[in-house]
């Protein structure tokens, strides 16, 4: 599933836009996270494609007051009203 993000994204940070020019773990980040949201761990609607940086960033709850981080975090709650079925 990761290989198919990879071929069908633009290798860059979806948050700053830099390039990712490896494919590696460190590029793919879950929005929800896999302990939590075990049954969305492969949902390739809850990969974004980060850099090392905001994926630290973001694995470290950092992101709450970043405007870079404001569509993300829109899309998390999306996600988990999805996850418990309280879709719009």
């Amino acid at each position: 599933m990761f290989r198919e993000i990879w071929e069908e994204r633009e290798h860059c940070c979806e948050v700053c836009g830099v390039y990712l020019p490896h494919f590696d773990h460190w590029s793919f980040s879950h929005c929800l996270s896999k302990g939590a949201y075990g049954k969305f761990r492969l949902l390739k609607e809850n990969i974004i494609l980060m850099c090392r940086q905001h994926h630290i960033q973001y694995d470290n709850g950092s992101t709450i007051n970043d405007p870079k981080f404001k569509w993300v975090l829109e899309k998390k709650e999306k996600l988990k009203q999805k996850y418990y079925g309280v879709e719009d």
